[in-house]
């Protein structure tokens, strides 16, 4: 990816093949002054708690269901158990508009004038009244989205597998797309291995179960499909271009991530021994194949070689993720005013991705890859949010505190100097701890 800018003192870069997009510089005011929307826990929890209700008052009917499954535990399966899971988690800003039609559909098999029905009436008004609330919310983000586009004066070049971000696929979790092929495969392969293996003569002799878990499972695959489609058109009616933001966890409609306890690749050196963790020999892909886990034995990167350095060698690299290892925390970020520019913010649930560019419009530093961006999300209080530390497998660190250290401390290294409002606490054995 490349930016192009024009003005006086620079000079256009020549692009690479891609698209050309419009990029807009968000002062720190601007994001942090983002109207706060309904938190997707209250969502979620509004949603989903009254339709347990609603499930409480059919319970004889689906216990009616459940003999045609061979039983409870016929229709309490994987494929069911995947679906609910799939939809409570999966769902996000488009659960109160599930839960309309769910509550429909209870509603149209009821007997007429009969009291579920009524309360079903009821269900209707309220989820009606939630999905319009929830919609508004988002209209009114989505309204400041295309503001901020119309006002845009830079660009840049999207590469083509930057772009391969923003298919229609891409607007769902790959956990809910894992969940719904599962949850069709097993019981597919049950259904294909009992009608090959046994003297079945019809379709209607197979398991009733797996037959039910079929139906489940292509139930949920539709609805993954639904959602990410109208998440896409969605998307399409904001358009996709650049942000450059502030890279502050707590101000903004977008989490941040960062790696730790990683090692960019390009940053290995020819006696760097961090490739020969074991931890690097799993076969299952990294979250950014950029990375490797960085080893505590290196004799670059590993703890005695951080221990060693002088104070002014260790403010070279203080503001590397990988200094920290799983002592990284959110103080890393304290006092700076670091920028990144990200891709693909259209709305509340998308996913914006970090880019890289030669220059940053609003002028100072440019985070580093360590840094990305994850789904905008309003949190409960987003003052309270903290910058999520994962490492190369995409297990979330959780940081030890440094009242809890009993190895000896070594020296504190103050990091204003580089622009960190925290020092560096190095102690014998262990990774430095941020304070």
């Amino acid at each position: 990816m490349e930016t192009e800018k024009s003005g006086p003192g620079s000079t256009a870069l020549s692009p690479k093949a891609g698209k050309q997009i419009v990029l807009k510089q968000v002062t720190r005011e601007e994001w942090a002054a983002v109207p706060r929307t309904i938190p997707n826990f209250w969502v979620a929890a509004g949603t989903w708690i009254p339709m347990g209700i609603n499930l409480f008052l059919i319970h004889d009917q689906l216990s009616a269901l459940a003999l045609v499954a061979d039983g409870l535990w016929g229709l309490v399966s994987l494929s069911m158990i995947a679906f609910a899971i799939a939809l409570i988690f999966g769902s996000g800003r488009q659960a109160p508009w599930l839960g309309l039609g769910i509550t429909g559909i209870i509603y149209y098999f009821q007997p007429h004038h009969s009291t579920i029905q009524t309360f079903m009436v009821v269900a209707l008004g309220y989820y009606g009244l939630l999905s319009i609330l929830v919609a508004a919310s988002d209209a009114r983000f989505k309204s400041l989205l295309r503001s901020w586009r119309r006002e845009a004066t830079g660009s840049l070049t999207l590469a083509s597998a930057e772009r391969r971000c923003f298919g229609v696929t891409k607007y769902l979790s790959p956990v809910a797309w894992n969940l719904a092929l599962g949850a069709l495969a097993y019981p597919a392969v049950r259904l294909a291995w009992e009608y090959f293996s046994t003297e079945t003569s019809s379709l209607s002799d197979l398991d009733a179960g797996f037959r039910f878990d079929l139906l489940a499972a292509m139930a949920l695959l539709a609805v993954c499909c639904l959602l990410s489609i109208l998440r896409w058109i969605g998307s399409r009616s904001v358009g996709i271009f650049a942000l450059e933001i502030p890279v502050d966890a707590q101000i903004g409609p977008t989490p941040l991530r960062v790696l730790g306890q990683a090692i960019l690749i390009e940053q290995e050196t020819w006696i760097c021994g961090c490739r020969d963790s074991e931890k690097n020999e799993s076969k299952k892909p990294f979250v950014d194949p950029r990375f490797i886990f960085a080893s505590d034995f290196c004799q670059v990167h590993g703890i005695e070689a951080v221990n060693k350095l002088s104070h002014s060698e260790f403010l070279q690299i203080a503001q590397q993720p990988w200094v920290y290892g799983r002592n990284l925390t959110g103080k890393i970020l304290y006092g700076t005013r670091q920028r990144m520019n990200i891709v693909g913010l259209t709305g509340w649930g998308s996913r914006p991705v970090a880019v890289r560019s030669p220059w940053l419009y609003g002028g100072g530093e440019q985070a580093s890859d360590y840094y990305a961006p994850l789904a905008a999300r309003e949190p409960l209080n987003r003052s309270k949010r903290v910058l999520k530390v994962i490492d190369p497998a995409d297990n979330t660190l959780a940081a030890e505190s440094l009242q809890e250290n009993t190895r000896e401390e070594i020296d504190r290294i103050s990091l204003r100097s580089v622009g960190i409002d925290a020092e560096a606490v190095r102690v014998q054995g262990a990774r430095p701890f941020l304070a």
